[in-house]
């Protein structure tokens, strides 16, 4: 009772203030899953998180949802992993361009 671990946290949680100390009934054991499973969970894919470093190349976009402020692109990276991700953040792609013309439309306001 009362025990409390200090965790070796990335520099990048530690600058955002992130208190590397917690007791020990909030820790759990890890148990590692293929990143296949459960997409966009690792520190780099999380909104805020991405780094220079960590960027992937956008092989293709193969999907959407939504229309105006909801739309959403499918993406498929370059290694392999898949996520939604809003227009802004695929307007300027090549991909993106592609997709349009095999949906057989011009704009992102004419795709069904």
């Amino acid at each position: 009772e009362g025990a409390t671990y200090e965790l070796d946290l990335p520099q990048e949680l530690r600058a955002r203030g992130v208190n590397p100390s917690f007791h020990a009934s909030y820790l759990r054991i890890f148990n590692a899953s293929k990143d296949s499973r459960f997409p966009g969970r690792e520190q780099y894919q999380l909104e805020g998180f991405r780094t220079p470093s960590a960027n992937w190349v956008i092989d293709e976009i193969v999907d959407h949802y939504g229309k105006g402020k909801e739309l959403l692109f499918k993406v498929r990276w370059s290694t392999g992993h898949e996520t939604w991700e809003r227009l802004r953040e695929v307007k300027a792609v090549v991909a993106l361009d592609h997709y349009l013309q095999a949906m057989g439309v011009e704009d992102v306001r004419d795709l069904p």
